[in-house]
């Protein structure tokens, strides 16, 4: 989960345990010995964190089965009040927040010591990969009549397309933020001829909030993707990148509008597509991948704060596809996946192994050739 960091002030950990009013058992003072607890999990909005608890002894504590835990949570050092499970599902109110689990042993008459987890990276606002009704993936692809059409999954099978607008011709681009209004949605941005940049706020099933005119002169740039929350501050950003190769981060504000931008890079001119997946290679931080014209893809660590950590080659021959973009989370295995388009009209989805390399790779549908956008 990236750089983790503690934050356990006694006063906080004992004003926690008083909130709960928990009872404090019988304590015998038997020598008791255990690792902290580590929190797994990706911190955003929806996910789940997972307590992982590690082997456990006391001394002179009798036999039988044990030991028993109590668990709470925190959001920044202050309790989060009726989560006790080892499991916790973030929640719109924990975007910004820095989680932590902690946990106290107990067996038959003996308690031990509270022990407390590293806190998670901010949490960060509904990424694309929850895909626009909640679901783990879904598609949103344009035709070149304007319709909008989404395509979801079950299992391993394709739903059924659903029309979900018309008149999308008028954009020359368009890409989902994720949730870019704070409302935990997931939410389209589109780009017209002038350069005046909408903002569609999802309603959660797979329509639309009226448009909301959020910039002009957009026109400047000559790609614009959606990483998510490329800063850590809690909240998802865009890239926007000029011909010269200037590229630069708009970093949203949470409520549907942005903060000063940043410049993040030169030279970009180089890439004939830039594609945002998320984390990509497990580290808790949102990257971008980039292709060249030659093929060749790159990925390109972020920092977690607006800025890049490394980068490198994974993949080559990449220029044989009409187009390629974040799958999301596509097989469900915690990694998010890269899709692209064949000359023959194959969706072909490149299964990431969470390290930035690939497990492999798999035709998943048939006819994609003729959508003017898929994202």
């Amino acid at each position: 989960m990236g750089k983790l960091r503690r934050r356990m002030a006694a006063a906080v950990v004992t004003a926690a345990a008083a909130a709960m009013a928990l009872t404090p058992l019988p304590a015998s003072a038997a020598p008791s010995n255990g690792p902290d607890p580590v929190v797994q999990g990706e911190p955003f909005v929806g996910k789940t964190l997972t307590t992982e608890i590690g082997p456990y002894t006391f001394y002179g504590c009798g036999g039988g089965k044990g030991p028993d835990f109590t668990i709470y949570w925190t959001r920044d050092g202050f309790l989060v009040a009726g989560e006790t499970g080892r499991n916790y599902v973030l929640q719109q109110d924990d975007t910004g927040g820095r989680m932590a689990a902690h946990l106290t042993a107990s067996k038959n008459s003996c308690s031990g010591e509270t022990l407390h987890s590293n806190e998670t990276a901010p949490v960060g606002a509904v990424n694309r990969a929850r895909g626009f009704t909640g679901r783990a993936f879904e598609l949103l692809a344009r035709g070149s009549d304007g319709t909008l059409s989404l395509y979801g999954r079950t299992g391993k099978a394709w739903d059924p397309a659903r029309t979900v607008g018309w008149g999308w011709q008028g954009f020359n681009a368009v890409l989902s933020p994720g949730d870019f209004n704070g409302d935990g949605k997931s939410d389209v941005l589109a780009r017209d001829t002038a350069g005046t940049l909408y903002l569609y706020a999802g309603d959660g099933t797979g329509g639309w909030k009226p448009a909301q005119t959020i910039g002009k002169g957009w026109n400047i740039f000559d790609s614009i993707v959606s990483p998510g929350d490329f800063n850590g501050d809690g909240t998802n950003d865009i890239l926007a990148r000029e011909p010269g190769g200037a590229l630069y981060l708009y970093p949203g504000n949470g409520s549907g509008g942005w903060l000063a931008r940043t410049a993040v890079g030169q030279g970009w001119q180089v890439m004939d597509a830039l594609l945002t997946p998320g984390d990509f290679n497990g580290d808790g931080k949102t990257d971008v991948l980039a292709r060249d014209r030659n093929g060749y893809l790159y990925f390109y660590g972020g920092n977690g704060a607006g800025g890049w950590a490394r980068s490198w080659l994974i993949g080559v021959g990449w220029s044989a596809l009409k187009s390629v973009g974040a799958a999301g989370d596509f097989d469900r295995d915690g990694s998010p996946d890269v899709y692209g388009v064949d000359p023959q009209g194959r969706l072909v989805v490149y299964y990431s192994d969470g390290r930035t390399g690939w497990r492999g790779s798999e035709v998943v549908g048939s006819g994609w050739g003729g959508f003017t956008a898929i994202f």
